[in-house]
Parts: C-alpha cells; sequence; structure tokens
C-alpha cells in the first residue's frame, strides 16, 4: 500500500512538472470516446449497404451459405480499415472490399478443390476475357434488364460469365455510375463500357431464350 502511494506521489508530482501530462484515467477516457465515435461512423456510413454487399456477393457466388461469409469477411476488414475511408461512395468503398473477398474465397475454393480429387470441380470455367473496345447503351436490353422480375432475374443472371454479372448487378441493380465500377473492379472506363454492353446482349438472349421455353412448355401442355 505505501508503494501504491508512493507511486501516486511521483504520478502527482510528474504531473505538477510537466502540467502537459494527462492523467491514465483521462487518457483511457479518451480513448474510448474516440473507439465509440468511429463505431458510430462506421454504423452511420457503412452498415447501411450490409443488404446490397450481400446481393453483390450472392450474385458473384452464385451461393447463399458463401455469400454470408464473404460478406462477414468484407464488413471485418471494412472495420479494421476503416480509417483509411476518405469519403465518397461508401457503396462503391464496400463493394471493393466484398470483391476482393469473393476473389479470396474463390482462390480457396479452387485449392481445395485440387487438393480433394473426389470433389467435382464446378469452378468458373465460363469466364472469358472480352476485347477493350468501347460500346455505347444498349437501350433496348438495358430496359429488359431493369424490368424483369426478381427470380427469373437471378435465374438468368446465374447463367452469365462471373465478369458480366459483376458488371449487370453494379450498374443496373445497384446504380453505380461508370467510374465507381472501374474503381470497384479495378478496371478502364472503356473496358467497363465493353463488358456491359457485352453482358447486356447475353442478358437479353438468354432472357429470349427462356421466355421461348417456357411457350413452348406451356403449347405442349396445352397440346
Amino acid at each position: 500500500m505505501a508503494g501504491c502511494r508512493a507511486g501516486g506521489a511521483s504520478v502527482r508530482s510528474a504531473q505538477a512538472e510537466n502540467p502537459g501530462i494527462r492523467p491514465i484515467g483521462s487518457t483511457m477516457q479518451s480513448r474510448s470516446t474516440a473507439v465509440n465515435e468511429r463505431c458510430a461512423r462506421f454504423r452511420q456510413d457503412i452498415m447501411p449497404h450490409l443488404d446490397a454487399a450481400f446481393n453483390f456477393a450472392r450474385f458473384l457466388s452464385r451461393d447463399v451459405d458463401a455469400a454470408q461469409d464473404i460478406v462477414q469477411e468484407a464488413f471485418l476488414r471494412a472495420y479494421r480499415g476503416y480509417d483509411g475511408y476518405r469519403g465518397g461512395s461508401a457503396r462503391a468503398w464496400v463493394f471493393t472490399i466484398v470483391r476482393n473477398c469473393y476473389h479470396d474465397w474463390l482462390i480457396a475454393r479452387r485449392r481445395k478443390a485440387r487438393l480433394e480429387a473426389d470433389v467435382h470441380r464446378s469452378g468458373e470455367s465460363n469466364d472469358k476475357s472480352i476485347d477493350d473496345a468501347p460500346s455505347g447503351e444498349a437501350s433496348p436490353e438495358t430496359a429488359l434488364v431493369r424490368k424483369a422480375e426478381s427470380n427469373a432475374l437471378r435465374d438468368v443472371l446465374n447463367t452469365l460469365p462471373r465478369s458480366r454479372r459483376e458488371m449487370l448487378v453494379l450498374r443496373e441493380l445497384e446504380g453505380l455510375s461508370y467510374r465507381q465500377i472501374a474503381d470497384v473492379a479495378g478496371l478502364p472506363i472503356g473496358t467497363v463500357m465493353s463488358r456491359l454492353a457485352r453482358a447486356r446482349k447475353e442478358f437479353a438472349e438468354a432472357w429470349r431464350r427462356g421466355a421461348m421455353f417456357q411457350e413452348a412448355s406451356i403449347q405442349t401442355l396445352g397440346d
């Protein structure tokens, strides 16, 4: 106890000689206040985009359980790196992190598939690079994407390669600008426009094929 009193006296003496030294309790309180303020800003800026992040992850992975894991990891990374957020579109910033987490998940899945020879590899073999030629808006296809019913939309989107799914989800469903998509995907704007044009065309063709198949099935049942 005497040592504690002596220590306390030493601290008080040091504070008296150096008025700039802050009491330990005051320092801890300031840190706690800073942490609380950081959490409040994170909840205000980032958490409102949780549902959109999950939808994006689900469209990328085509797996609800995987999407949950991806988003959980993405928001952990977002919280850890929140001090690096410099404003701008919070949704685009979150999508960039989700996309990175998706690629990490994809790499891990492929590595596991290579190690487990008895597991069928589904992969993403349909992903192919495309030309970077710029392309304008494809208005009929764009309108078709936007008015498609949600369940049918998801079914058709899931038939497209990941690179095209990503472009359509970011542009048509989430409403990001070309610049924001370019930032999220790490691509030139010309490439974004090219992939969007290709994606809209492929979506429209897949949608029409589905509609024709449904009509033929109805006619067959009628006969």
